[in-house]
């Protein structure tokens, strides 16, 4: 593993938020002053921030710590020894996040792949009116010339991805005056 992977794997565990605290405190003190660190740090939250905000907030039921605190003291009366516990060293942990990381990517690679797979209906820009959302953004990825993919930095290919996102979800919100506008627009654009 060089030290570049290194770089970006606990760049990848500071945005997924699973270093320890002293661990973060560490990359907080060191993405001052290393700017490879830094810009790692920020590809991935414009990787994964929009991603936290599909995601609603989920609070626990009031109840839970109080349930979980009563199954405790039922399976400790009924236990005859208690089992040590092994802490776990800094680098497993490093790993786990490295790896839970590389399995969203995989499956989002997974879905795009199934996602782009299907096959067209008929000729592009014949489409009915009628079209469901995402026949709507895949005839858009399908239309797209694949040469302009080389000839555009990846943070335009982000903003694009993120415009025709957001037409797809106009579309399936119901505001198709909202999404034929973007979809048209996304149509013009020059690169």
């Amino acid at each position: 593993m060089t030290e570049e992977d290194d770089i970006d794997g606990l760049a990848a565990e500071y945005v997924l938020g699973s270093l320890s605290a002293a661990e973060r405190r560490e990359v907080d003190a060191r993405r001052r002053t290393d700017a490879t660190l830094l810009a790692a740090i920020e590809a991935w939250q414009r990787c994964l921030g929009p991603l936290s905000e599909q995601a609603p907030e989920v609070a626990p039921p009031a109840d839970l710590f109080g349930r979980i605190l009563a199954r405790i003291a039922d399976q400790s009366g009924t236990a005859s020894r208690v089992a040590g516990v092994v802490p776990i060293r800094g680098g497993s942990r490093r790993r786990l996040g490295l790896a839970t990381a590389a399995s969203a990517l995989a499956a989002c690679g997974a879905l795009a792949v199934v996602w782009f797979g299907h096959t067209q209906t008929g000729p592009p820009g014949t489409l009915p009116a009628s079209v469901s959302c995402g026949t709507r953004y895949k005839d858009f990825w399908e239309q797209f010339d694949r040469q302009k993919y080389s000839r555009i930095s990846a943070e335009q290919l982000a903003g694009l991805s993120r415009m025709a996102l957001r037409a797809y979800d106009a579309c399936e919100a119901g505001d198709e005056q909202d999404a034929k506008a973007l979809f048209d627009r996304l149509r013009r654009m020059q690169f």
